[in-house]
């Protein structure tokens, strides 16, 4: 994605950034929520740095920048404590061609780990056209042995401002109960996805 720059809208103040390519970026992530000024912020930090880590490795092995978390103001009772994530990584677009039917293609195919087809459409995002897709798949067991579900949401846009790749813009999230709120604010966070050239 040389010569741009991604990025998209925080929906409020629980909400942060993380600069992944810094390898210092996990415990910086710990001391700003440590220093918000709750008495028991501090021990939230701590709870929350194997997170921080988990994710910025993460966000490095798939190239994505940005990369966003939700941590709630409150704590959560259970883990994850990070529920939401959400970023940007660029795609290489299907061997069939840079189009929206070759991208349906790829996309509408159902693998071991979902845990019902993906969902596909096509839609329009201010960026451009885009093929939406909504999976529930399986990440591991739980202490009781059943399998952990995340719901994720992934736009595919096709940016004229690149014309050899696709952008792909994901939300994802492991409490499904919790799917039409977070469902919207996945929406709004894709509307406002924009490319600003680098400086």
């Amino acid at each position: 994605m040389s010569g741009w720059v991604a990025g998209f809208d925080l929906p409020d103040e629980q909400w942060m950034m993380l600069r992944v390519k810094n390898p210092n970026e996990a415990k910086a992530a710990a001391r700003a929520v440590a220093e918000r000024g709750g008495e028991e912020d501090e021990e939230y930090a701590r709870l929350l740095l194997p997170e921080f880590r988990e994710i910025c490795e993460q966000a490095v092995r798939l190239g994505a920048a940005p990369m966003a978390v939700m941590v709630p103001t409150i704590p959560l009772d259970r883990r994850p404590l990070i529920p939401v994530t959400a970023y940007v990584a660029p795609q290489l677009p299907p061997e069939a061609g840079r189009t929206m039917e070759a991208l349906m293609d790829v996309l509408g195919v159902t693998h071991p780990y979902h845990s019902r087809p993906p969902e596909i459409t096509e839609v329009e995002l201010p960026l451009g056209p885009a093929c939406r897709l909504r999976e529930v798949v399986f990440s591991g067991e739980g202490p009781d042995g059943r399998p952990i579900l995340r719901e994720q949401i992934s736009w595919f846009v096709f940016p004229e401002q690149l014309p050899d790749q696709l952008l792909e813009f994901t939300v994802s999230w492991p409490d499904l109960a919790s799917g039409p709120v977070v469902e919207e604010m996945a929406e709004r966070m894709a509307a406002s996805l924009g490319l600003r050239e680098a400086t």
